[in-house]
């Protein structure tokens, strides 16, 4: 009879386990890849579209944590799945600039460029086009310390400004900045807070974000390969100096491009971002 009760206790046990929601776990600002068996899922997280990627080993949903995103529990379906996502707290730095008022408080006719070129930028990077779409491996697509990382608060003259949504990585002027996956360049110009810029797009929401360029070296629509050189690394726009700034956005969400190659990276066998000299 305690035989019985046991077996039944081990068998409820089980059944608890198997029908229970999954957790996944993460801090805002990082990406979670999600294993997943069926190519055409959508998951919807804080207004953001994700669609599954094939990577080495099989296809994973992407879900990135908006930095803004509170700490807690979080339900959510992806097609027949249901998920539960465990958002936990991280507190980002901050630094303190002086820079020209000029660079700060724009007048009209800046700010109206300034934020007719955050349109542009937000609308190509909140797309997602395309379904199950084979993600490369990456690489850092410099070799550098990181000056300024990501997640860092700034504030300018003593007022707030958003947080740092990629890695500043300090080069001399001139150096070669290299393609971090294989994509197809979206988006090439020159714009007044990033200065010039290459965009290259991945494939089902995923693009890589490179600024501050001195000289671009790829033409839109063009295709470029894992490790390709697409432009040189320079000081233009709002800076302080030379240096590239790199993102990476998934479904128009920064993420910390350093913690998302690593993840990729891991996947594919190789080492926690490679060297941007790689091909």
């Amino acid at each position: 009879m305690r035989l019985r009760a046991l077996l039944g206790l081990l068998l409820w046990l089980v059944s608890a386990t198997a029908s229970a929601t999954p957790v996944f776990r993460g801090h805002p600002g990082e990406v979670i890849l999600i294993p997943v068996g069926n190519p055409r899922l959508e998951a919807r997280f804080r207004g953001h579209l994700f669609r599954p990627l094939r990577l080495r080993g099989g296809l994973y949903l992407p879900l990135a944590l908006p930095l803004d995103t509170p700490p807690g529990i979080y339900r959510l379906r992806a097609g027949g799945l249901s998920l539960a996502v465990r958002v936990l707290p991280k507190s980002y730095p901050e630094e303190h600039l002086r820079l020209p008022p000029r660079m700060v408080t724009f007048p009209p006719e800046i700010l109206a460029r300034v934020r007719r070129e955050i349109r542009l930028l937000r609308g190509i990077l909140g797309r997602v086009e395309g379904r199950a779409c084979r993600l490369e491996d990456f690489i850092l697509p410099v070799s550098g310390k990181i000056s300024s990382p990501f997640g860092l608060r700034r504030i300018l003259n003593g007022e707030p400004r958003s947080p740092h949504r990629g890695v500043d990585l300090a080069v001399p002027e001139g150096t070669p900045v290299r393609a971090a996956s294989t994509g197809r360049v979206i988006l090439t110009g020159d714009f007044y807070l990033p200065g010039r810029v290459v965009l290259l797009d991945h494939g089902c929401g995923v693009y890589t974000y490179y600024a501050h360029l001195s000289r671009i070296l790829v033409r839109k629509g063009e295709r470029v390969r894992r490790g390709q050189v697409i432009a040189l690394s320079g000081a233009t726009g709002r800076t302080t100096g030379p240096h590239l700034h790199f993102g990476v956005y998934l479904s128009g969400v920064a993420v910390n491009p350093v913690i998302f190659i690593q993840e990729v990276r891991h996947l594919y066998g190789g080492k926690s971002g490679g060297p941007a000299s790689a091909s």
